[in-house]
C-alpha cells in the first residue's frame, strides 16, 4: 500500500532541548503528535541539522577548553550523541508507527556487529540523516554528498543509501545542498523513487538578497527552485522539503518548510522561524 500520511516538521533548536536524553526525547514526540489518527503508512521527515546540538549540548555544553583536557573529547561526544540520537528515533518511529527520516547530525558513521557491537568504522565525521522504518528498525544511513564551505573539514558521503525501497514506495533521500545538483535528482529518478525527502538547514536570512542575483530574495529562490524539482520526471512525485530555524554555534538559521508537487507548492509553513507541522493526507 502506497504512502497516505507526510509529515515535513520545521523545527526552531534551541539548547534545552538537548541537555538530556529525556528533554529531548519530549522534543521530538511533541513535534511527532500531529501524526496520531491519520491512516497508515506514514512517512515524516525531520530537518537537516536537527541532532547537531546533542553534540554540542547533552550532558554538559561543550566548551574549546575541553580539548586541553581530552583530544578525543568530540569523539566521545559523537558516540553519545549519535546513541541518544539513534534510540530516540527508533523509538518514536514505533511510537507513531511510521517511516522516519530523523534529520541529521555530525558524526563518524557508527556501524552493529555481533561481537563488536556498535563501533564506528571511520574517525571522520559526517553530515549523516538516519531513516528508520515503523519497527523502529534502522534501513539506511545516508551521507551528504555535496559539502558548503563550513562543512569543509567533514567527509564526503558517496551515493548508494540515498534510495530506499519500503512496503510503501521508493524513497530518494538527498540532504540540502544534495537536492540542488541535478545528477542527483536524475539518478534518483531513473532509480525509481517516487518520494523525495530533502532536509535543509539554511544558514542566512530568508529574506536577504540572493548572493548571485541580488534583485531576488533568498527565499523566492529557494521556494521557485523547488517547485521546479521534479517537473517532467519518471516516477518523483512529492517532496518534502523540512527546514530548520533558530541558532547553532553563531549561525543563525531560517527556512521555510515545504511539501511539493510537480509545479507546486502543496503546503508551506507560514513562517521561515518557529515550529509548524505540514501534514499532506492522501484519499
Amino acid at each position: 500500500m502506497p504512502f497516505r500520511t507526510f509529515l515535513a516538521v520545521q523545527a526552531e533548536v534551541r539548547p534545552e532541548f538537548y541537555r538530556t536524553e529525556e528533554a529531548f526525547r519530549e522534543r521530538v514526540f511533541a513535534l511527532l503528535r500531529p501524526l496520531e489518527g491519520t491512516p497508515s503508512p506514514r512517512l515524516a521527515a525531520f530537518p537537516e541539522l536537527f541532532g547537531l546540538p546533542l553534540l554540542l549540548h547533552l550532558e554538559g555544553d561543550f566548551h574549546p577548553r575541553e580539548l586541553l583536557r581530552s583530544p578525543l573529547a568530540p569523539w566521545r561526544r559523537a558516540r553519545r550523541a549519535y546513541g541518544v540520537f539513534r534510540e530516540v528515533m527508533a523509538e518514536a518511529a514505533r511510537a507513531f508507527g511510521t517511516y522516519l527520516l530523523a534529520g541529521t547530525l555530525l558524526s563518524p558513521p557508527y556501524e552493529e556487529e555481533l561481537a563488536r557491537g556498535r563501533f564506528a568504522r571511520t574517525p571522520f565525521f559526517q553530515n549523516l540523516a538516519l531513516f528508520f522504518n515503523p519497527q523502529g528498525r534502522l534501513l539506511a544511513q545516508v551521507p551528504k554528498m555535496e559539502l558548503t564551505p563550513p562543512e569543509s573539514w567533514l567527509r564526503r558521503g558517496i551515493f548508494g543509501p540515498h534510495l530506499v525501497a519500503t512496503q510503501a514506495g521508493k524513497v530518494g533521500i538527498l540532504i540540502c545542498l544534495d537536492g540542488f545538483f541535478e545528477r542527483h535528482l536524475a539518478r534518483l529518478d531513473a532509480l525509481g523513487a517516487e518520494v523525495l525527502l530533502q532536509p535543509s538547514a539554511n544558514p542566512a536570512a530568508w529574506d536577504r538578497p540572493w548572493p548571485w542575483d541580488r534583485r531576488r530574495k533568498e527565499g523566492e529562490v529557494w521556494l521557485a527552485s523547488a517547485q521546479e524539482r521534479l517537473k517532467g520526471r519518471e516516477h518523483l512525485r512529492l517532496l518534502l522539503n523540512p527546514m530548520l530555524n533558530g541558532r547553532i554555534l553563531g549561525l543563525a538559521f531560517e527556512g521555510q518548510s515545504g511539501i511539493y508537487g510537480p509545479g507546486e507548492a502543496l503546503l508551506l509553513a507560514q513562517t521561515p522561524v518557529g515550529d509548524e507541522a505540514l501534514l499532506l493526507t492522501l484519499p
